[in-house]
């Protein structure tokens, strides 16, 4: 299959999954390309393409605007294929109504369901992952990866199941318009820490980071993917009403992966409050990884 991969990433989570999902279909034999999500991205060709893939992390509940708005201009042909993968840091069932507005736009094109994917990746903001914890999520992702090209090659489409209260509750909290638009004018960057390296300039896929006059200035277009803060070298960026939720500092995730499994397991039957949401989620991938590859399995 001739298979287009349509993504926008944050602080590089669903990169780092698109890479993956990219490595796994090419080992399979089949031909990818792919496209990022930028605000001067033009919407990318999908005449030719098998299927496209459709990837973003969920923002409190939601798919990010940037995608919104890229998708809104893109095109598939009616009985065209396209699955989703997604990511976020936890598997709350508000999550599940991430995708409404992606599958109203392809239900209109006509285009062709074949699968949603829901991946966890460490969290960009509220607090940080502990190392082993990244590690173990990895591996499950891998495994749901496997699961996904699984799927595709034999017309296999699963749903993740929302409702209408959750697509209104989920709708009812998108905050990303109002809430970058005021909280970037709270955003600072410490002229103690600061060396106006211009790494947050260059890093933001809105535009909206400039130095000048020696000093660096914050638009009002932000779409709080956090990636200034988060990959900052010297932590000086301030983020307005959430700075006691940042989380600075790269999880080295190829580096997480190579490492393997941590010699224990992190999520396991006993774990409680945050962490109790991921084991109905881990215990669901290795049942289906399972099941389609018995060989592997200890």
């Amino acid at each position: 299959m001739k298979i287009l991969l349509v993504y926008y990433t944050g602080t590089y989570n669903t990169r780092f999954l698109t890479d993956r999902l990219e490595a796994h279909l090419r080992a399979r034999g089949h031909e990818t390309a792919r496209t990022e999500i930028r605000r001067d991205t033009p919407p990318a060709d999908t005449a030719g393409f098998d299927a496209v893939g459709f990837g973003y992390p969920i923002y409190g509940f939601n798919s990010p605007l940037p995608f919104n708005r890229y998708v809104k201009k893109l095109r598939l042909a009616p009985g065209q294929k396209f699955f989703i993968y997604k990511n976020s840091g936890e598997t709350f069932g508000l999550n599940n109504a991430s995708s409404r507005i992606l599958l109203r736009r392809m239900r209109r094109q006509r285009a062709a369901f074949a699968g949603e994917y829901h991946f966890v990746m460490p969290y960009n903001i509220h607090f940080p992952f502990e190392r082993d914890f990244v590690r173990e999520l990895l591996q499950k992702d891998e495994k749901l990866l496997r699961v996904l090209v699984y799927d595709l090659e034999h017309g296999i489409a699963p749903r993740i199941q929302s409702n209408a209260v959750y697509n209104a509750a989920a709708a009812a909290v998108s905050v990303q318009k109002i809430g970058g638009a005021i909280n970037s004018f709270f955003y600072r960057a410490d002229a103690d820490k600061c060396t106006l390296c211009g790494l947050c300039a260059r890093n933001c896929s809105e535009n909206n980071i400039r130095i000048e006059s020696g000093k660096v200035r914050f638009g009002h277009r932000c779409d709080m993917c956090m990636r200034c803060s988060f990959f900052c070298p010297h932590n000086a960026i301030g983020i307005g009403f959430l700075e006691g939720w940042k989380v600075n500092g790269d999880y080295r995730l190829a580096q997480a992966l190579e490492e393997g499994a941590p010699a224990a397991p992190y999520i396991t039957e006993g774990s409680r409050g945050f962490y109790r949401c991921f084991i109905r989620h881990f215990q669901d991938i290795d049942a289906r990884f399972a099941e389609l590859f018995p060989e592997e399995e200890p």
